[in-house]
């Protein structure tokens, strides 16, 4: 049987997050134009591409890891 519970600590630490984040993220909306906005949100989709194909494409240094940390 599985326990399908929440982790507090992470959706504490989400929350944070996303608090923070939002507030730096209006300050920035409120200085930038929508075109400038339009090409920071294109370059971080991008950037995330080409970590999961990274990730996808190249050999882990260990297969079978278990630990805090890895991936």
């Amino acid at each position: 049987m599985q326990n399908f519970t929440v982790d507090a600590i992470l959706a504490l630490l989400l929350l944070i997050g996303g608090v923070i984040g939002a507030q730096i993220g209006t300050r920035i909306g409120v200085k930038l134009k929508a075109e400038q906005l339009r090409i920071l949100l294109a370059a971080m989709v991008l950037i995330m591409c080409g970590k999961l194909a990274l990730d996808l494409l190249l050999m882990p240094s260990e297969l079978f890891s278990i630990g805090a940390g890895g991936h």
